[in-house]
């Protein structure tokens, strides 16, 4: 996968547990150690054991073009046991025309 900024990339996440289950959660997205993005579940579609998140051009535009994107998803069930994904990285590329269009 690939992140192009000023795009609006669709993230699906499966989870182990029904979405129904998570109490809070978060879905960051972070480039040179410092956090970039920072989506609550609140802002993404849940049904089932599915998480998906779709991120506009502002958001996208926000990331620099040739920094490798870290992404982590971190929820908190229902009876408070806070589990995280492993950090996955993305490369980043650019577009040739600034802006949201």
């Amino acid at each position: 996968n690939i992140v192009i900024r000023g795009t609006t990339p669709t993230f699906e996440f499966t989870l182990p547990m029904p979405t129904a289950e998570i109490a809070a959660g978060y879905i960051t997205f972070a480039q040179s150690g410092s956090v970039v993005i920072d989506k609550a579940l609140t802002d993404c579609e849940c049904a089932g054991h599915t998480v998906t998140l779709r991120l506009t051009q502002e958001e996208t535009l926000k990331l620099q073009h040739g920094d490798r994107t870290e992404l982590q998803v971190r929820v908190r069930t229902a009876g408070g046991e806070a589990l995280a994904t492993r950090v996955y990285t993305l490369p980043t590329d650019r577009v040739l025309k600034n802006g949201v269009i």
